[in-house]
């Protein structure tokens, strides 16, 4: 992932950052989210789609039975071993090996089906949808060669062939959760005539469907392919920037579902805490802006290296969490940089907003910066229960400005590039950084390491 570099000086004196109390909090909304979600409704479970199953059942049905007659009428003939004369020393009994099982050559030369078992003991990483109560492995394979949306492998219980089978989603196979109930399976079956060999590929998603952005031209300041919500400010330099992260994650977790065109597919709590930020940035003076597009490549080396055989898409998906938590401090580095010259650079979660619309709560959080003459303002969040008092959260970041706030974001996102190798001769003059796991981890490790430039006031 590439790493944006600019000629600055070092820090030369001892510069500190405040470890306040988080100021904003949306009760109810700043938590993990955990999705459920439900399964489509199937078209092959209507009226149509049980005619498709009671077809394949009966299918199944007939070639067992032809199977077993065939079995039955065939005889083998008898072979007549001719005596040998046994040598003495041979003629005690020997253990005789059982011979090796030969597979049946039956089932090839008659056409009969074999299951492929692809992932024992898992489920799809992605389902496509739900084919029907099925009672065989080749029964769902029959159905699922009939179903555009499903790609070239299942999910099939043996231990409950009662349950609905399920096709997994093209590329959906890998990685899936482990369960003991469920198995997944390579299809064997052609797909059915006039279906492509795979699903087609939908058309790229807009990223930014859903998110309030500003219309007409897009500034030319903006970094990479970031867009615009508002901006207030009084002057076309300076000023506070508001930079919050949307990007799309494989839980549709931000409302990149399967079709992620339309605005519904955005929840309504997301909605409302940009509308929030918006009103709060068009009130005060700031500008908004939203990065939903990750930075690529997404992967380091190191990430790479650490997923061993794992497919690329695989790994991206493994480590998406930590990618996309590490787009923060690239968006800080890239805006602290801008030619805009910001004063400040407040980088917010999606989740977090900014809830007293009557305080201007990001000049009064300037204005103790410069009293305690300090350069960025972090929380010290209780993010991991008992365990993490005094603990900084990467969700809220307030940076002044200054050339030590753009040489740290500029560092501890190089620190992650780097990995196992480490940083070394740092540009704020830490001699080694190491940045292997989230973002917040590397600012506890600094700000708790480092005497020189981090204190607490």
């Amino acid at each position: 992932m590439p790493a944006r570099r600019a000629a600055s000086s070092g820090c030369q004196s001892v510069v500190a950052v405040v470890l306040g109390v988080a100021f904003v909090a949306v009760p109810g909304l700043y938590f993990e989210f955990y999705l459920t979600g439900g399964y489509k409704e199937s078209p092959g479970t209507g009226p149509l789609g049980r005619e498709v199953i009671q077809a394949a059942v009966k299918q199944v049905d007939l070639a067992t039975s032809k199977a077993s007659r065939s079995a039955a009428e065939r005889t083998e003939p008898l072979v007549e071993i001719p005596s040998v004369d046994i040598p003495s020393e041979l003629s005690v009994a020997q253990p005789i090996k059982a011979a090796e099982p030969v597979p049946d050559p039956s089932a090839q030369a008659t056409g009969a089906y074999v299951e492929q078992l692809f992932a024992k003991n898992r489920e799809c990483a992605d389902q496509a949808m739900e084919i029907g109560n099925l009672p065989t492995v080749q029964a769902c394979d029959e159905v699922v060669a009939t179903k555009l949306e499903c790609g070239r492998y299942f999910m099939f219980s043996h231990a409950h062939p009662d349950w609905i089978c399920r096709c997994c989603s093209v590329h959906g196979e890998e990685e899936g959760p482990a369960s003991d109930q469920w198995s997944v399976f390579k299809a064997q079956v052609p797909r059915a005539p006039g279906l492509p060999l795979e699903p087609p590929t939908a058309p790229p998603a807009d990223p930014f469907a859903g998110l309030p952005i500003a219309p007409g031209p897009r500034p030319k300041w903006l970094a990479r392919k970031d867009a615009l919500v508002i901006d207030a400010r009084p002057e076309e330099h300076g000023g506070i920037v508001i930079l919050q992260a949307v990007l799309s994650d494989s839980h549709a977790t931000w409302g990149n579902n399967k079709d992620a065109q339309r605005l519904e597919d955005r929840p309504d709590w997301l909605r409302a805490i940009l509308a929030t930020n918006r009103a709060h940035a068009k009130k005060h003076g700031h500008a908004m802006v939203l990065r939903a597009h990750p930075t690529e490549p997404q992967l380091t080396d190191w990430m790479i290296s650490d997923c061993g055989k794992k497919s690329l898409r695989v790994c991206a998906k493994v480590n998406e969490r930590e990618t996309y938590n590490w787009e923060k401090h690239l968006m800080m580095q890239d805006y602290l940089l801008s030619p805009q010259a910001f004063t400040h650079v407040l980088m917010l979660d999606a989740d977090a907003a900014l809830i007293q619309p009557q305080l201007n709560t990001l000049h009064r959080i300037a204005d103790i910066l410069d009293r305690k003459g300090k350069d960025l303002f972090l929380t010290n969040e209780d993010w991991l229960d008992q365990n993490g008092e005094a603990r900084i959260n990467g969700g809220l970041m307030l940076a002044k400005n200054t050339p030590f706030t753009q040489n740290l974001f500029q560092d501890t996102f190089d620190a992650h590039v780097a990995g196992y190798k480490l940083l070394k001769k740092a540009r704020i003059g830490t001699p080694v950084i190491r940045c292997t796991s989230n973002e917040q981890i590397c600012l506890n490790d600094l700000y708790y390491g480092d005497t020189q430039h981090f204190t607490s006031k």
